[in-house]
C-alpha cells in the first residue's frame, strides 16, 4: 500500500467572545470531513484513517474497504491473501502510512488533549463533528471542569444489575402471585413466562430502534445544541468506545425513563401482565447493557457465538457504522436489512 501526501496541515482552535470554533485545515482536499466516512484499519495496535487515499490505492479501493476495521499487518507483510492476491509492501509504504495515524491527529486536538471539560465545546466542531466522532480515541475524555460532575458521568458495569435485577425479581413475584389468585401455580408460572419473554422481545426491538433511528440520527452541522445532544446520546461512545466507565447507562437518569414506561404499560395491561411484561423488558435491557460491556471488554473463545458478536459489533464501530445495530441479537438487522459483518 502506498499512501498519498494528502494530510492535515494544521488543527487550529480560535476563540471569540461570542463563539468558539474549530478549524481543521487540509491540503489538496476541497471537501469537509463530514462528506466522507472514515476508513479505519489497524496495524500493530495503532489506528489509521486512510479514507483520503482509498481511490488512489494501486490495488483498488475495494481492497481497502474490504479490510476496513481489520488488523492489516499480515496483509502488509504479504503473509495473507486478500481478494486472491498477496503483496509484500515496502518500507516507504509503512512510512507513508504513518501520515494517516489517528493518534497523530488526536495529539493536536484540543478537545482530546485539553485538561478542561470539553462537553460544551463539542458543538463548535460543526460540520467536522460527524467525522470526528467516528475516528475513535483509545482513551477517555474529560466532560466537565468539576470533579464532582465528572464523577457522575461514570458508572461501573456491576451497578446496572445490582440496581435493576432486584426490581425484575420483585415484579416477577408480583405477577406470579397475582396470577395465582385466579389459577394454579403451574399455570401462573406459564403465564408469567409468556409475558416475560414478550417483554424481552419487545426490548430487542426497542434496542434496535433506539440504536438505529435515535442514536445514529445525524444532527444538523449548523446546530450546536443538536450536536451536543447527539454527543451525549451516542457520539461520546463512538469517539471513546473502550472507555469502560461510560458504557452502561447510569441508573439515576434511567429512573425517570423507567417511570415513564411504568405509567404507559400499567395503564395498558392488567396488573399481573404488566408486571411480567415490564420485568421481561427490564431484564432485556440489563442483558443488553451487560452484553454490550462484554463485547467491548471481554475475551470470548474464538469461533463461539459471543466471539462472532464481538467482531460484529467491532465492525459496527470500525468498519461501517450504518449497519450492525443489534447488540443482544441480530434478529432485527435481518428483518430491516442492516446486517453487518462478522469475522472474515
Amino acid at each position: 500500500m502506498v499512501y498519498d501526501d494528502c494530510i492535515f496541515d494544521s488543527i487550529t482552535y480560535s476563540s471569540t467572545r461570542k463563539k468558539k470554533k474549530y478549524n481543521w485545515h487540509k491540503t489538496k482536499m476541497g471537501v469537509g470531513m463530514n462528506e466522507k466516512k472514515p476508513l479505519l484499519v489497524h496495524l500493530d495496535g495503532k489506528l489509521y484513517d486512510i479514507a483520503d487515499f482509498a481511490q488512489k490505492h494501486p490495488g483498488g479501493a475495494k481492497v481497502l474497504h474490504k479490510l476496513a476495521g481489520e488488523e492489516i499487518g499480515e496483509f502488509m507483510r504479504g503473509e495473507r491473501r486478500i481478494m486472491g492476491v498477496k503483496h509484500e509492501h515496502s518500507e516507504a509504504a509503512y512510512g507513508m502510512l504513518e501520515r494517516y495515524s489517528v493518534d497523530k491527529f488526536q495529539k493536536l486536538d484540543p478537545l482530546i488533549d485539553g485538561k478542561q471539560g470539553m462537553l460544551f465545546k463539542v458543538g463548535s466542531l460543526r460540520s467536522e463533528y460527524w467525522h470526528w466522532i467516528h475516528q475513535p480515541y483509545d482513551g477517555t475524555l474529560r466532560l466537565f471542569d468539576s470533579d464532582f460532575l465528572e464523577s457522575l458521568t461514570r458508572t461501573s458495569w456491576w451497578v446496572v444489575p445490582s440496581v435493576w435485577v432486584p426490581v425484575v425479581l420483585l415484579f416477577s413475584l408480583f405477577s406470579i402471585s397475582t396470577f395465582s389468585q385466579t389459577t394454579d401455580l403451574y399455570n401462573s408460572v406459564l403465564l408469567w413466562s409468556f409475558w416475560f419473554v414478550v417483554g424481552i422481545l419487545t426490548w430487542t426491538l426497542t434496542e434496535y430502534s433506539l440504536h438505529r433511528w435515535v442514536f445514529h440520527w445525524k444532527p444538523s452541522p449548523e446546530s450546536e445544541n443538536q450536536i451536543l445532544l447527539h454527543f451525549l446520546l451516542h457520539g461520546l461512545h463512538h469517539k471513546t468506545p473502550m472507555d469502560g466507565d461510560r458504557l452502561v447507562f447510569p441508573p439515576v437518569p434511567a429512573i425517570p425513563i423507567v417511570l415513564f414506561f411504568y405509567i404507559i404499560y400499567s395503564n395498558t395491561f392488567t396488573w399481573p401482565v404488566f408486571c411480567a411484561f415490564g420485568a421481561g423488558k427490564l431484564f432485556g435491557y440489563v442483558g443488553y447493557d451487560m452484553i454490550h460491556y462484554y463485547l467491548h471488554h471481554g475475551a470470548p473463545r474464538p469461533l463461539s457465538n459471543m466471539h462472532y458478536r464481538k467482531v460484529y459489533h467491532h465492525n459496527h464501530h470500525f468498519k461501517n457504522f450504518d449497519v450492525g445495530f443489534g447488540i443482544s441479537t441480530s434478529l432485527w438487522d435481518y428483518i430491516f436489512h442492516t446486517v453487518g459483518m462478522g469475522p472474515l
